[in-house]
């Protein structure tokens, strides 16, 4: 049976890889987050030239 001292290295250990864990789970968590942030300004720019583009069709056959 193990003793109190080894059960608190042990529990010790476990925050240690718990508190890692999280640290990098938080760092992924960002990334995620500053990809969506591109995507996201990629499918703006990409809707308002498609809503540019409607427009000037628009115009055009407005023209004829």
């Amino acid at each position: 049976m193990a003793t109190e001292t080894e059960i608190e290295k042990e529990l010790a250990g476990e925050r240690e890889q718990l508190t890692d864990a999280v640290a990098s789970l938080r760092e992924e968590l960002g990334h995620a987050a500053e990809r969506g942030k591109k995507i996201g300004t990629a499918i703006g720019a990409v809707a308002g030239v498609a809503a540019v583009f409607r427009i000037v069709q628009r115009f055009r056959r407005d023209d004829d």
